[in-house]
């Protein structure tokens, strides 16, 4: 890593980053904790991670941790397409202005060799985990795809809104689970943990989830929009599920193709 990437990698994680000022809604505002709190508790009802985690203790390995790595590439490489979509759907530039923040650090803020994708490929790297294309022809695409087009098929402001809060709210455990995922020996722990990709998102997350929930407290004010609220996030949580249910079959996939030869 050059000085320069060191450097921009300890000023990440100095603190929590504040996407742009926030004068309302701060982490100490009490409908943001209570928000918080409840979304978390919405989420956990679904059950997101169930499979993924059995599928981690069956099937450890560094196969395993290939077959992770390039189905949360082909994912990261697709966010800010899904965020930017996002933004462009709402008609509000006030909104506009709220929503884009994320994408923005997504692309590496004012750094673009902090573009989130690359600082993954970085992190694999360092313990020898590469994207590979799948032996079954399988990839997590589909699942990909559904998202896509959930995302088309959202025709309201507050429905956007409740698509993106979703898309955070669980992004702690997310990063977690891939960290968990990825680390297929002891060996591997310390290379990631000082790797930048996890150094920002442990950083970052918490960042984000506060700001999404602050977008809710923003703009989503009737019973009418919090209804289309609901209904998106409860579709946002549902991809989740979709995603980390398909990466569980496809290590199991690729781990019984790799037994068979």
């Amino acid at each position: 890593m050059s000085q320069q990437e060191i450097r921009s990698s300890q000023h990440a994680v100095e603190g929590r980053r504040y996407l742009i000022p926030e004068t309302e809604y701060g982490y100490d505002h009490p409908e943001v904790i209570f928000w918080t709190r409840h979304f978390m508790s919405e989420a956990e009802k679904r059950n997101v991670f169930t499979n993924i985690k059995t599928a981690l203790l069956d099937r450890r390995s560094h196969g395993a941790a290939q077959t992770l790595a390039t189905a949360w590439y082909d994912f990261t490489r697709y966010v800010p397409t899904f965020l930017t979509r996002a933004v462009a759907q709402s008609g509000d530039p006030e909104r506009q202005h709220h929503l884009i923040q994320i994408a923005y650090d997504e692309l590496g803020g004012r750094n673009k060799e902090f573009i989130h994708s690359r600082l993954f490929l970085k992190a694999i790297d360092e313990i020898g985990v590469k994207v590979v294309a799948s032996d079954s022809g399988a990839s997590i695409r589909d699942v990909i795809q559904v998202l896509d087009a959930t995302l088309a098929h959202t025709d309201s402001e507050a429905g956007i809104i409740g698509l993106l809060l979703s898309f955070e709210i669980i992004a702690e455990e997310n990063i977690e689970t891939l960290f968990d995922g990825l680390c297929y020996s002891d060996a591997c722990n310390e290379a990631l943990s000082d790797s930048a990709f996890f150094r920002v998102h442990r950083a970052d997350e918490t960042e984000h989830i506060r700001h999404s929930v602050a977008n809710f407290l923003r703009f989503c004010n009737t019973q009418v929009e919090r209804e289309a609220f609901k209904q998106s996030f409860d579709q946002g949580i549902d991809y989740w599920r979709r995603f980390w249910d398909q990466c569980a079959r496809l290590i199991h996939l690729e781990s019984n193709l790799r037994t068979c030869t």
